[in-house]
């Protein structure tokens, strides 16, 4: 199509690029979409224990929002240093839609090394010298100097910026594309409002900044989750709170064991005392005065033999006090520890392994 025969700013000169750039921005948001979910993909769940499928949802979906929003954020700064960088450079587009200029390379025979320009102002006296996006509405210029304006679609100063302060009601319009179609001979289907999210209104500056994603969709699967860090061990246990029937119940539980350990205990002690008291009771008998022995010496080694049998008898006692200390001791330490390993109730996994979970994540 020879674009020279119509008049500057006649919408036949935009339609293309704005078609073409529009298709592009698809593209490249299906591509960042596509290496995001990618690299959330290729994320780690590092978890010293097994946590509990409430708290996986959590934390899965607190990670899946923050994604969702990192996405938009990072395609819009690249965006923003893309559109500063055209805007403070002042490149004048092949449109002649920013820049007008206003002398030639050769004036009055003499060649000027530069080119004299000014701004080309569009609706609100705005200037594309100091702004970017100065628009105004899109029209086809026909040869009786009429004007057919185009629903939503506007021109300005470059063709990109243009585009993001239009709308796409012209294409969910069937009698605005049939003007197309006459004017530029380009066929387009209208676009189904029944199966948007966005409004028709919508400037494509918003549906940019959302990626044009009319829904995300997730599914977290705890069970997958589960076998990939399969535990070697899980125990699961209560906290049981303190009442007076508990306590009763831990001092008859006591007392049976103790008493189970005196019964076995005691006679044992009482056969050793037994038999000490004998031993003692011979030796009494056994000691007998010699005749050639004087009567003071006799009584002196009757006295000693006594007081070491009497220092035997209690250190044996003091013994057996102690074994009995012992295993009382024993037997309570052991009991409260039985009953004081108590914790919430949860799975508690024994392995320490990396896990790589696997997100299921699509959008339409």
């Amino acid at each position: 199509m020879n674009l020279s025969i119509y008049e500057q700013n006649d919408y036949r000169h935009f339609i293309f690029a704005h078609f073409q750039y529009l298709q592009k921005l698809c593209q490249h948001s299906i591509q960042i979409q596509h290496d995001s979910i990618k690299y959330f993909l290729n994320s780690l769940l590092i978890t010293p224990e097994l946590i509990s499928e409430d708290n996986f949802h959590s934390r899965l979906s607190s990670s899946i929002e923050q994604t969702k929003q990192d996405i938009p954020n990072n395609f819009g700064s690249l965006f923003f240093l893309i559109r500063s960088i055209n805007h403070a450079n002042a490149f004048v587009t092949t449109y002649g839609t920013n820049y007008q200029y206003t002398s030639t390379w050769f004036t009055n025979g003499a060649y000027y090394p530069y080119l004299s320009n000014r701004a080309i102002i569009y609706d609100d006296q705005c200037s594309c010298g100091l702004q970017s996006n100065c628009t105004t509405q899109a029209y086809f210029y026909l040869e009786n100097s009429t004007k057919i304006f185009l629903k939503g679609l506007k021109i300005g100063c470059t063709p990109s910026e243009s585009l993001h302060v239009s709308t796409l009601e012209c294409l969910y319009d069937r009698s605005c594309l049939d003007l197309i179609q006459q004017y530029v001979n380009l066929t387009i289907d209208p676009l189904s409002i029944n199966t948007s999210q966005f409004y028709v209104n919508t400037s494509v500056f918003e549906l940019i900044e959302n990626l044009f994603v009319e829904e995300w969709i997730s599914s977290i699967n705890y069970s997958l989750y589960y076998y990939q860090c399969l535990p070697r061990s899980c125990s699961y246990t209560y906290i049981q709170q303190f009442n007076i029937l508990y306590l009763i119940t831990l001092l008859l539980g006591l007392q049976g064991g103790l008493t189970i350990v005196l019964i076995w205990i005691c006679p044992k002690i009482v056969r050793i005392l037994v038999k000490i008291n004998e031993k003692r009771k011979k030796r009494l008998n056994i000691v007998q005065p010699e005749p050639t022995t004087d009567t003071t010496t006799v009584s002196n080694e009757l006295r000693t033999n006594i007081n070491v049998t009497n220092a035997s008898s209690v250190k044996l006692i003091l013994i057996c006090f102690f074994v009995i200390l012992i295993i009382t001791g024993l037997t309570l330490f052991s009991v409260y520890i039985a009953r004081s390993n108590t914790y919430d109730d949860q799975f508690i996994s024994k392995t320490n392994s990396i896990c790589i979970l696997n997100y299921y994540i699509s959008y339409s």
